[in-house]
């Protein structure tokens, strides 16, 4: 069994402090579709935390157990049921390191808001100065994100609704790769096995949490699936 397969086993068995939820209406600003016509990476000015319900709100993710600055801090402080599972995930492990490559796919919490699902995305071990290597948090984002394409199959395989795909830029913040080596490896995956999928990611840094990220009214797009196609840059309303 390859290191990454034996990691997925055990994975499977600074932002305001006045962050608030969004109106479910507030929609995005299209500003590059990239490769989304038919599935692929369609860059968006928005808030990532008025998806649809049920989207996937994906974030890379240290695999200490903390939330403790970027995005990642508005994440723990809108999604507190959420935090606490990826916290216990990594503390249940006597061997953090294990995470790597992995998904923890957080199911809807009752508690939280919006019915969005939570992807972490185990790209490094530390953050801060122990932080990985960008060469090593790549490697690890292609192997979490196949985890995720791989987990989302499952739950629609066993009738869970599964909505469109939505991450920040992940890891451009505090991990510090430049965001469009970290989509590339994303467009990769969705090449490889994302089944027409598309992910909307969200025009600002990861660690610059959901400041000014507000963009133009706009129309929901569909499932997630080519929602891409033929969308033109709106003007901010």
């Amino acid at each position: 069994m390859s290191t990454s397969n034996a990691r997925r086993d055990v994975a499977e068995n600074e932002a305001p402090a006045s962050v608030t939820s969004v109106p479910s209406d507030e929609g995005v600003e299209t500003i590059d579709a990239g490769e989304g016509q038919s599935g692929g990476v369609v860059m968006v000015r928005g808030d990532i935390f008025a998806a649809p319900a049920n989207s996937v709100l994906i974030h890379a993710c240290n695999c200490r157990g903390s939330w403790g600055a970027g995005i990642a801090l508005a994440f723990k402080r809108l999604y507190p049921a959420a935090y606490g599972v990826y916290h216990t995930h990594c503390t249940n492990v006597s061997n953090p390191s294990s995470l790597l490559g992995t998904t923890l796919l957080i199911p809807p919490q009752p508690t939280d808001p919006n019915g969005h699902w939570i992807a972490c995305l185990f790209t490094s071990v530390y953050y801060g100065q122990r932080v990985d290597t960008p060469e090593n948090i790549l490697e690890n984002t292609a192997s979490s994100f196949e985890h995720l394409l791989n987990l989302v199959a499952n739950k629609e395989a066993g009738r869970r609704t599964v909505g469109e795909m939505h991450a920040c830029k992940i890891n451009s913040g505090r991990f510090g790769v430049e965001w469009e080596r970290s989509k590339g490896v994303l467009e990769d995956g969705l090449r490889g096995d994302g089944k027409g999928r598309v992910v909307f990611a969200y025009e600002f840094e990861e660690e610059g949490g959901i400041t000014g990220s507000r963009g133009g009214r706009g129309h929901r797009r569909g499932n997630g699936r080519g929602g891409g196609r033929g969308r033109r840059e709106r003007s901010r309303g």
